[in-house]
């Protein structure tokens, strides 16, 4: 890579770490960017040749942890069809349960603003819920489809993945803000445990 492009980089880069910080200060519609381009060291116009407004700033920080979730998702959307019994459907849960904890815990501070913005009437907010409804429509799709060959015991898959998507993130939501729920792997097997029972396999038998 050049000076140039290396330069440019580095400019991009500290515009997405100053729009964070001021995301989660000042929420969506409290950051301006005049704010965030002086926290960046760069000028206002510098800011519009890399982002044409606030909002595309938003969306490319979102992404950081929308983009990953969504492939693994995807992930999940490929391998249920090859799955044989319920034991295979359950393998392919935890290993997306494992995912999606890893990207929560690279990307905490992007998935806070996304907590506190989405229910926000701004347009950070409309963005962010017309993302929460794909992924969800991504979730149900699956469990519609492992429900329907009787690989998983649920009466309704939308309201089971409705109920143990609130309940993550909920849980998920106090982990980030510091709310002390005790012993973390307690807070795991309490999490596995809802899952199972919500999708009809209960919970994996100890395994070593």
């Amino acid at each position: 890579m050049g000076r140039r492009e290396e330069n440019k980089r580095q400019k991009r880069e500290a515009l997405l770490g100053a729009g964070l910080s001021a995301f989660l200060e000042a929420g969506y519609d409290g950051a301006s960017i005049e704010v965030v381009a002086a926290s960046a060291g760069v000028a206002r116009g510098t800011f519009y040749l890399y982002f044409p407004d606030k909002l595309s700033l938003f969306r490319a920080l979102m992404e950081r942890w929308v983009v990953p979730v969504e492939a693994v998702l995807d992930e999940v959307v490929e391998q249920i069809p090859s799955c044989r019994s319920i034991d295979e459907v359950r393998g392919v849960y935890e290993q997306m349960g494992a995912a999606l904890a890893a990207v929560g815990l690279t990307r905490s501070d992007e998935i806070l603003v996304a907590f506190r913005q989405t229910k926000q009437p701004d347009e950070g907010g409309v963005w962010l819920r017309e993302v929460e409804l794909r992924l969800l429509d991504k979730a149900i799709s699956f469990t519609e489809q492992a429900s329907s060959r009787g690989l998983i015991q649920v009466a309704d898959p939308r309201l089971a993945v409705l109920v143990v998507f609130g309940a993550v993130e909920r849980l998920f939501y106090e982990v980030l803000v510091g709310t002390d729920l005790g012993d973390p792997d307690i807070i795991a097997s309490t999490v596995v445990g809802l899952f199972g029972a919500t999708m009809g396999f209960g919970v994996s038998p100890p395994r070593g």
